[in-house]
């Protein structure tokens, strides 16, 4: 333990204090010890009330600091499409604190900056931002200035005082059953077959688009009728299609695969060695790579690069308004695939799986809905056995 007073020069002390764990240091003119200890036991005050730096940190503005926390964590840790997300979250927050010193900021302005987020007209299209986006926006406030705090560059985390925004909750349209069954009708004459079996990897399992394009041939087994997805083609801006490991270790997975999705891949992998002999014929040029070789990509460009995961959701558009059908995405699908397996009385556990969910907390959370109709009709089942256990009258009739 450090002296808490110490002499430095003639009229010159070294104050000390610690707390939690942190060491500050001040240095002060005093012309007696006495004096000193008054001086101590004022710098000892304003240290338990977060006023002072611990004694070897910088004095960033939130800018600095958040340049500081890219450099030092952010690309040694967190992957370039999150990294990326998280540039365009924090413009907002850099324009409105990023020139104050981080051990300056206060939960008022905090509090104030969530106002702005809330104003109904905060985003570049003068419309509200989702509580989602805001949600996202206070989480990585929070996050840098939990890290500054942890670091010793401020003594306390403003944020610990102020709430985060609620979640709320997601209200974007899903389709009835009949919408969808128009929707499937009106894909069967579509004669383009990667079209439709983009939709059938999504919707019959479950299937993140970014893994629909990051599939390669080797990871589709035609014996066991299994496919393994390992890989995903996410779109990063200004850097392009990323080739990056799937989401979780959960979202690396065997799913098995109906038949009919065996047969349509069967069919898209003659389809695509045939394409590739077209080609070679009309340039007069002789095929030495094999189109559909292990590391090849399912789905391609015309020069084999992997295509733009964004090709399904500009065909799902243009199908709809061809067809007059409500906008579907890719993620609407892999949304109803869940909804349907637990709706045809398949447990959490192995949707969870199957959908590669982090964890059935998740899954569960997800498809509440779905969960809480079950339920409801539990009640009306049960209502039929109460009717059916009632005693009868003489007339063998139901009381």
């Amino acid at each position: 333990m450090p002296s808490k007073i110490k002499k430095r020069g003639k009229d010159s002390y070294l104050l000390t204090v610690v707390h939690e764990q942190k060491e500050y240091t001040k240095t002060i003119q005093a012309e007696s010890k006495p004096e000193a200890e008054q001086q101590w036991t004022l710098f000892a005050a304003e240290v338990l009330k977060g006023k002072v730096l611990s004694g070897d940190s910088d004095k960033m503005t939130l800018a600095q600091f958040y340049e500081y926390w890219k450099k030092h964590y952010a690309e040694d840790h967190l992957e370039i499409t999150t990294r990326t997300l998280l540039e365009g979250v924090y413009d907002r927050i850099g324009a409105a604190l990023g020139h104050i010193r981080i051990d300056k900021i206060t939960p008022k302005q905090i509090l104030n900056f969530y106002e702005q987020l809330r104003a109904p007209d905060a985003s570049v299209d003068d419309t509200p931002l989702s509580q989602a986006y805001i949600r996202k926006h206070a989480s990585l406030l929070k996050t840098l200035l939990n890290t500054a705090y942890q670091w010793d560059f401020i003594t306390k985390n403003p944020c610990d005082k102020v709430k985060l925004p609620k979640a709320g909750r997601s209200s974007k349209r899903i389709p009835s059953e009949e919408e969808l069954k128009q929707f499937f009708a009106a894909l069967s004459t579509h004669k383009i077959l990667k079209h439709r079996l983009w939709v059938m990897l999504s919707f019959s399992l479950g299937m993140r688009r970014e893994e629909i394009f990051g599939l390669k041939w080797k990871e589709v087994n035609f014996d066991k009728h299994t496919l393994t997805i390992a890989l995903a083609a996410v779109y990063v801006p200004k850097h392009g299609v990323v080739i990056k490991d799937t989401k979780t270790d959960n979202s690396y997975r065997t799913i098995s695969l109906p038949p009919d999705i065996v047969a349509m891949l069967a069919d898209w992998k003659e389809e695509v060695k045939a394409a590739a002999k077209r080609r070679a014929k009309r340039n007069k040029v002789v095929v030495l790579d094999d189109p559909v070789g292990p590391d090849k990509w399912l789905f391609t460009k015309w020069d084999g690069s992997v295509a733009h995961p964004h090709s399904f959701n500009s065909f799902l558009s243009s199908f709809c308004e061809e067809h007059n059908l409500p906008l579907i995405s890719p993620h609407t699908f892999r949304h109803l695939s869940g909804s349907y397996l637990l709706k045809s009385g398949l447990d959490i556990a192995t949707i969870s799986a199957k959908l590669g969910h982090s964890d059935k907390s998740f899954t569960l959370k997800t498809y509440i809905h779905e969960l809480q109709s079950a339920e409801e009709h539990s009640a009306e089942v049960m209502q039929g056995i109460l009717d059916r256990l009632k005693p009868s009258d003489s007339k063998g009739q139901a009381k």
